[in-house]
């Protein structure tokens, strides 16, 4: 009798030893893509990482049978978004307001009324996805930033892969607008990380 509990209780230890470092993977695999997904909804390093952090303990702690399973990426996408909107609610009843880097910025361009770092590409590249239609800078991101085929960027938001193309197309244009309208020493740096 005493051996069968020996027996099971070591079973146990391997079956979460295997689940623990399987969660790890997928951490490892989809941390990086979460939180720049993240980050296009409440535009704060910061918020994007708690937010993808606590989506991975819920995972952990509530449904660690999602951990094994193949369609765990398309539930972290959308469970992400779903905690970054619940995020905004949240800070939109309790606003805080915060300086940065570029409110003492000494060298800075002014177009079109904005005033943008002078050697900040990337929030240039803020700006211009912040323009963006909200369903239009999503699959944007999924689809370069996070590296999801139209077909899983489809299946994720519960669109057609024609709707994807389509919105995709609209970003694609819009960005290009943006960046005839930039300063003309702008638009290839725009270009490259549009496409990188």
């Amino acid at each position: 009798m005493e051996y069968f509990k020996v027996l099971n209780i070591k079973s146990f230890s391997l079956q979460t030893n295997a689940l623990h470092e399987k969660f790890r993977l997928v951490f490892e695999q989809h941390y990086n893509a979460l939180c720049n997904y993240a980050l296009t909804f409440v535009k704060s390093e910061e918020a994007s990482e708690d937010i993808v952090q606590d989506t991975f303990i819920k995972v952990w702690e509530k449904r660690p049978d999602l951990i094994v399973s193949s369609d765990i990426r398309y539930y972290l996408f959308v469970a992400v978004r779903n905690n970054s909107i619940s995020y905004l609610r949240k800070e939109r009843k309790n606003p805080q307001v915060e300086l940065n880097d570029y409110d003492a910025a000494e060298d800075q361009i002014v177009f079109a009324g904005e005033v943008y770092q002078e050697t900040d590409y990337d929030a240039l590249l803020a700006v211009a996805l912040a323009r963006l239609p909200p369903r239009c800078r999503e699959v944007f991101v999924m689809s370069r930033m996070s590296k999801l085929t139209y077909q899983q960027i489809a299946d994720s938001l519960g669109i057609s892969v024609k709707t994807v193309e389509n919105q995709m197309g609209t970003a694609l244009k819009r960005l290009r607008a943006f960046m005839r309208h930039a300063l003309y020493w702008w638009w290839p740096i725009i270009f490259f990380l549009i496409n990188r």
